[in-house]
């Protein structure tokens, strides 16, 4: 047999390296076996917690429950809403702009709601089902005003009364949504290691939700003359698809764990979006004629994708023997692709300035602070 550097035979190497090979797996062993007398995450069933004792263990067969609720507070932002730019171009081709403009949309601010839900284990091997509704209602608003001398002031949005170059005094941008989703399926827990869990699930998503977008533009003829021009636009948006995902746990302490998950939702709905133009001729008078000059309703079937986030921490604490509270406090992110589908108007005269479609999604992201209870 062929001699390797320094005299070793072939055989003599192979052997040496099963040997040590052998050597660290058994090290490896008796450093699992002996650690987990001491790891507080330890994979026996019966194992007591030195810090949240659970003296009333239920194996994967037997039913339980869990029962919770989210306070959430989002910031909300629509996309693809600009009604009005100031500044920022000049009279003509030829006249330089004289400053930087600005361009006005509704602003995303941070609003409140909340989410309950529950969890029903099936009793058999680790499978569940889940439900839960989350509510939120939002009211974004932005206006610009300028003086009846300072011009520089024009709409985004076309409108029957005032053009694109002319010159208004007032803009306002108010969008709300009323946000109703129930998610439910179900999901199975894989206990990968003692201090890991993974919880593939697949259900569904159901949503209502009403969108309103009026965007009001007012233009100061003369002292006592101001006309104005609003645009109700709504969106009725109920749909239903199928949602899947993930939920993760990583316990690194008795009490604490960090907690996160994702999922995909395709969302159908039979969406029916609405706009009505109403102008008056004079806002000083008592008595003002109101001229309703735009009614249009457009109805579709889309299909909106939907993704969410979540990460955070949660705190584990076991009372009277057989209940289980804990708090979570996380964040949270979703994105609802392509639901501002508000019908903006361009020329009537010229049917291919009407813009029929997507404008753009609406995002949430924020706090969700969870407190619950399993028995």
């Amino acid at each position: 047999m062929s001699n390797l550097k320094n005299g070793v035979t072939l055989r003599q190497a192979l052997n040496q390296l099963v040997m040590y090979s052998t050597a660290v797996l058994l090290t490896c062993f008796i450093s699992t076996a002996s650690a987990d007398d001491y790891y507080p995450c330890n994979s026996d069933p019966y194992y007591v917690d030195p810090c949240c004792p659970d003296t009333c263990y239920m194996d994967m067969c037997d039913t339980n429950y869990m029962l919770y609720g989210d306070f959430i507070y989002w910031q909300v932002h629509p996309e693809g809403l600009e009604f009005a730019r100031r500044g920022g171009f000049g009279d003509s081709n030829t006249v330089e702009a004289s400053e930087r403009g600005c361009i006005f949309a509704p602003k995303c601010k941070f609003e409140p709601g909340f989410r309950v839900g529950l969890h029903l284990n099936l009793g058999c091997c680790n499978w569940d089902f889940y439900g839960q509704y989350t509510y939120l209602f939002s009211h974004l608003d932005t206006s610009v005003s300028v003086a009846q001398t300072v011009s520089g002031l024009r709409p985004l949005i076309w409108n029957e009364t005032y053009a694109g170059n002319t010159n208004i005094n007032l803009a306002r941008g108010e969008w709300e949504n009323h946000f109703n989703v129930f998610d439910f399926g179900l999901g199975r827990t894989f206990d990968v290691n003692c201090c890991f869990d993974f919880r593939p699930h697949l259900g569904f998503k159901a949503t209502w939700q009403e969108l309103k977008y009026t965007v009001t533009y007012e233009e100061i003829v003369n002292t006592g003359l101001i006309t104005r021009t609003q645009s109700k636009m709504k969106i009725d948006f109920d749909g239903i698809g199928l949602r899947s995902g993930f939920d993760a746990a990583w316990r690194f302490s008795p009490c604490f764990r960090i907690m996160g998950g994702m999922a995909l939702s395709a969302v159908f709905s039979d969406l029916c979006s609405f706009r009505e133009d109403n102008f008056t001729n004079n806002t000083t008078n008592p008595t003002p004629t109101i001229t309703k000059n735009v009614d249009l309703k457009y109805e579709k079937c889309v299909l909106i994708p939907v993704a969410e986030l979540l990460i955070g921490v949660r705190f584990d604490q076991n009372c009277c023997g057989c209940y289980d509270f804990f708090v979570f406090a996380g964040w949270e992110h979703q994105i609802w692709w392509n639901l501002n589908q508000f019908i903006f108007v361009g020329d009537s005269n010229n049917n291919n300035s009407y813009v029929l479609g997507a404008n753009g999604g609406v995002t949430y992201q924020g706090l969700t602070v969870r407190g619950g209870v399993s028995f």
